[in-house]
């Protein structure tokens, strides 16, 4: 007992244990944390938890193995404490000790991120759906408008009596159009094919009551439903040509929907004859912004010259999105 005592009033083994305990710390800590936060970096979010636990065990186990090594070697190299300590049991001791101090070290940095990650996912998911429902909400209250549903109405009259077989094929594209506004909600994203029969059954509608005043050619569709887009992306841009554009057989108006499939982007664009005292609220683009944020999917590109202007919207291929997690 008395021996022990002096060995605990030695200041000399009192500030070799501290100063050893430090730096053997700084030597599992430092690294250990520089490694999760690289591979944090590298792959970002809940969907990659997996893989940067599976990456950071083959990276920091072995460097805790040689850390724990290097310490009862370097104790004992130096006689560090004045005797021998190289034995096997002191060496499974140290690294085992090592390896679970790097293991916590990962448990608790991915579980405070797995949390935040999930907290974000969460907001953003409430968020999404917010604006699922706005933009279904502002598209559908401009469709009910009284003068288009009247336009619609004697659009459909004039073709009971001239084209019965056309004036069944309005009434069922009107109904169609309807039906999708109201289902538009109930997802993030949809496939191109769908988003494109959508909108060429909207354009049928536009197409019958401005005849030769409105045209629209499509190029690039292809294998459209490997893609996925957000629901009323189409619609909205040709929805806005329409509304700030004069529209006339005099002076006709040409939307163009090209996709690019190489660049995961389709481009929508019309010759420019801006309506007198046109005002452009740009709700529709803010949103559509928003949502393309929230989807981790490029922001959407606007281009305007004198005579043309032209949106480049992001979609995104239909397996890379499923095998995400959203």
């Amino acid at each position: 007992m008395l021996e022990m005592f002096f060995w605990w009033k030695d200041e000399h083994i009192l500030l070799k244990t501290a100063t050893l305990t430090m730096l053997y710390t700084l030597a599992i800590w430092e690294p250990t944390r520089f490694i999760i936060l690289q591979l944090r970096k590298k792959w970002q979010g809940i969907a990659w938890v997996k893989r940067r636990i599976i990456l950071a065990a083959a990276i920091l186990l072995p460097y805790a193995f040689l850390v724990g090594f290097g310490r009862v070697y370097l104790e004992d190299y130096t006689n560090l404490w004045g005797i021998r300590v190289a034995h096997i049991s002191v060496y499974s001791n140290i690294i085992g000790i090592t390896m679970l101090f790097v293991f916590l070290q990962v448990a608790v940095y991915e579980s405070i991120y797995f949390f935040s990650e999930w907290d974000k996912t969460k907001t953003e998911a409430e968020e999404l759906k917010r604006l699922n429902f706005q933009i279904q909400f502002d598209s559908l209250k401009v469709q009910v408008q009284p003068h288009f549903l009247f336009n619609s109405l004697n659009t459909l009259i004039g073709l009971m009596e001239m084209d019965t077989r056309r004036a069944r094929q309005f009434t069922e594209e009107l109904a169609y159009i309807y039906r999708y506004f109201l289902q538009a909600n109930e997802q993030e994203l949809i496939s191109l094919e769908e988003e494109l029969r959508f909108v060429k059954a909207y354009f049928f509608l536009l197409k019958t009551r401005y005849a030769e005043g409105l045209h629209l050619e499509v190029t690039g569709e292809r294998n459209m439903h490997q893609y996925l887009v957000p629901p009323l992306s189409l619609q909205l841009l040709i929805e806005n040509a329409v509304k700030h554009n004069i529209v006339t057989q005099a002076k006709p108006l040409y939307i163009d929907i090209k996709f690019e499939h190489d660049h995961l982007e389709m481009t929508v664009s019309n010759n420019l004859q801006r309506k007198k005292n046109d005002i452009r609220s740009g709700k529709g683009l803010v949103h559509m912004r928003k949502k393309l944020h929230l989807l981790g999917l490029p922001d959407i590109v606007i281009n305007e010259s004198k005579s043309q202007y032209k949106v480049t919207v992001p979609f995104i291929k239909s397996n890379e999105y499923e095998s995400s997690d959203h």
